[in-house]
């Protein structure tokens, strides 16, 4: 506890505190995420879909930043608009799909005037009125105009307990952005590509893009996303020599580019103040849990499996529709 209260006094935060790597594939699902919300003619359901650690938090953090700028100009003339609205995604095992936070975040973000009396209002505890809330978030919509709804967690949406539950969901999915031209940007892991393929209206409406993990046959670009990491730990007074271990790095983080950022933030921890240098010996001994690498690998071949049965082609890194 001395050493975390010396650290904060010393002004010491993560060497990638504020800062992104900008690699091949996040910019390509960036780039394709930005064109989708401001050419597309009418509203859109945005698919962003990867496996855990791919970076998917870090992309939502840039993307928001950069709407804020791209929207500068138009939130000036008129201080009603908004840049995005954003909101995580929850299942509640024993109550199902959370609408009731999922609507309140969104209507929050946005800073909506008397929220309290209006969720008491249109969602009383003993008859919840979905249609009220949804109601309400398509008037902020109207009235506040953001180009996007951004959406963390998505993979939650599929999780139902039974079939009425699962088409309240995507009735309520079509209902967001309907009337103003918001496009809905979910992000979540490989469960969120069953979504589309529920509901014709749905389907119609869903643009699609694989956020993946760098495979095999990419590994020597997923090397060049390591000597990023090196320059930028160098370049903040932290030794490191990540080279000589970027076997073990693409390994155990089945090349997912967040997992990579949480490894090192671990190993500058462990290291932070001795002046040792973060090398294989270090990362080594701060490595993931055995049982929490099989996980992820399990995880990314089954849904790379069930991308290749749902859109043929998608598990490709450059798949996007």
């Amino acid at each position: 506890m001395d050493n975390i209260q010396s650290s904060e006094a010393n002004g010491q935060r993560s060497p990638f505190a504020n800062w992104a790597c900008s690699h091949a594939f996040y910019e390509r699902v960036f780039q394709w995420i930005m064109e989708r919300i401001f050419c597309l003619s009418e509203s859109a359901v945005l698919l962003v879909i990867g496996p855990t650690g791919a970076g998917k938090t870090t992309l939502i953090q840039h993307l928001i930043s950069q709407l804020a700028i791209w929207m500068a100009s138009a939130m000036k003339d008129d201080p009603s608009r908004l840049h995005k609205v954003y909101a995580e995604a929850v299942y509640v095992p024993t109550r199902g799909f959370d609408w009731e936070g999922l609507f309140t975040g969104l209507l929050s973000d946005a800073n909506e005037i008397l929220l309290n009396r209006k969720v008491a209002k249109e969602w009383p505890p003993e008859k919840p009125n979905l249609k009220g809330l949804a109601s309400a978030v398509n008037t902020m919509l109207l009235r506040h105009a953001p180009p996007a709804a951004i959406i963390d967690e998505g993979g939650s949406f599929v999780e139902s307990d039974s079939d009425e539950s699962l088409d309240r969901v995507l009735g309520f999915l079509k209902s967001i952005g309907n009337r103003s031209h918001t496009h809905l940007v979910i992000f979540g892991d490989y469960r969120l590509a069953k979504m589309s393929t529920l509901n014709a209206q749905l389907n119609r409406r869903c643009h699609i893009m694989h956020f993946s993990n760098y495979p095999v046959g990419y590994k020597d670009q997923f090397d060049l996303v390591v000597g990023t990491f090196e320059k930028r730990l160098r370049g903040q007074n932290v030794p490191a020599d990540l080279s000589g271990a970027s076997d073990l790095l693409f390994d155990e983080t089945s090349g997912c580019v967040g997992l990579l950022k949480r490894w090192l933030e671990s190993a500058w921890i462990a290291e932070r103040g001795t002046g040792r240098t973060i090398d294989r010996k270090v990362l080594e001994s701060t490595r993931f849990p055995a049982g929490s690498v099989s996980k992820w690998r399990a995880e990314i071949a089954n849904g790379h499996e069930n991308l290749r049965i749902f859109f043929d082609g998608l598990t490709k890194p450059e798949g996007g529709r």
